[in-house]
């Protein structure tokens, strides 16, 4: 039980730095989405909501399709800046091909691992692609309010989250990390993951590395508090009720702290080198969001980043 306890939360903590690793090196193609506004966080929590729902009541062949699109779509995003567009979409294939085949062989223990993969794919893409389409941190922490409501109820007052977990019990594309299903098992969801992932890359690139740092050390702690809580047979723990209003807690803290503007040795280091001459650099809330040769350049690269605040322009003069 220890083993497949501690394995779990090592995969949950895999995921966030997996995240976070992602977003200082690689860019996910953007769709065409433009930037979150209050209606995509209301999507966001129904989609979520209606998951164990939609497992408990609909037919199982379509729910397994409809997350297996859902899986592919966003193994191959993830893949696609790191191997390519063709590798990416070929793996992602045989991603959901091996899952279905090990699910229809009895291969439990196979479905469980292809499973993890993709479920980790998932959280480091859809996390990335917010932060990229710019979700602001009160949108962050209204969705984390949200669920934390939503885990509350399920989990906590309820028998829906017990059901759930029972039902998906072995499925291809189960929307869960898990390191053991059964009488017992051992298993994560993936809202808890996206949340855990996603605040810490969305403090850091709002209110800087300080606060970035800081919720992945609460996120370590939450998740040490969890495996005590497991090994002490503690059984269901509404992980989102406590992680919500920990979020919320955080963006009240930070949203009082301006950002100071970066120094010209910030701004090189964000720009991977000395600033070369007569380069416009763009700002906002103290971030470093675009640079070009031009004032319209630097605007222009800021809003393919997903800024949302109108940058400040400032011009860094040759040497």
């Amino acid at each position: 039980m220890t083993a497949h306890v501690v394995g779990l939360h090592a995969l949950i903590a895999l995921a966030i730095v997996l995240a976070g690793l992602f977003l200082t090196r690689y860019a996910i193609p953007r769709p065409p989405v433009g930037r979150f506004v209050g209606a995509d966080i209301a999507v966001m929590v129904v989609a979520l909501v209606a998951m164990p729902f939609a497992y408990l009541h609909i037919p199982v062949g379509i729910v397994v399709t409809v997350f297996g699109v859902v899986v592919f779509t966003f193994a191959q995003l993830t893949l696609a800046p790191v191997i390519g567009g063709r590798a990416a979409a070929i793996s992602a294939g045989l991603l959901c091909c091996g899952d279905v085949a090990a699910y229809f062989a009895g291969w439990t223990q196979a479905v469980l691992v292809l499973n993890d993969v993709a479920v980790i794919l998932l959280v480091v893409g859809a996390v990335n692609l917010w932060v990229q389409t710019a979700i602001t941190p009160a949108q962050v922490a209204a969705l984390a309010a949200a669920l934390t409501c939503y885990d509350t109820l399920a989990t906590g007052l309820s028998s829906l989250t017990l059901d759930f977990v029972a039902r998906l019990d072995g499925l291809p594309f189960a929307p869960v990390l898990a390191t053991r299903y059964g009488a017992d098992p051992s298993i994560a969801g993936l809202g808890d993951c996206l949340m855990l992932a996603l605040w810490p890359l969305v403090a850091f690139r709002w209110y800087g590395r300080r606060a970035g740092w800081t919720a992945a050390g609460i996120d370590a702690v939450l998740l040490a508090v969890m495996v005590a809580a497991f090994l002490s047979g503690s059984g269901a723990v509404p992980l989102l009720s406590i992680l919500g209003p920990l979020i919320v807690a955080q963006w009240l803290f930070w949203r009082r702290r301006p950002a100071a503007a970066p120094s010209r040795p910030q701004v090189e280091q964000a720009l991977g080198g000395t600033i070369p001459g007569g380069v416009w650099v763009a700002l906002a809330d103290g971030q470093v969001v675009g640079e070009g040769p031009t004032p319209g350049r630097a605007r222009q690269a800021a809003r393919l980043s997903g800024a949302e605040a109108v940058p400040v322009i400032r011009y860094q003069p040759a040497r």
